[in-house]
């Protein structure tokens, strides 16, 4: 994932032409679900995504009755 080489942001910041902006990779991979060797998702994986998903339904839901 890329990010911001936030040293060189600091180290930058205050040039006359403006901070040096550059995008490095940090070697943090994206969240995937959990697959076996065939590329197929384990029902684990989907059983667990389905009930992430159904918390935050549930919490958008309360906050949207509740405001």
């Amino acid at each position: 994932m890329l990010t911001l080489d936030t040293a060189t942001f600091a180290a930058t910041k205050d040039n006359p032409g403006g901070p040096v902006m550059l995008l490095v990779e940090d070697g943090v991979e994206p969240q995937r679900p959990i697959t076996d060797a065939d590329g197929n998702v384990s029902k684990a994986s989907a059983a667990a995504y389905l009930v992430a998903y159904a918390l935050m339904a549930c919490f958008v839901g309360y906050l949207f009755f509740l405001l």
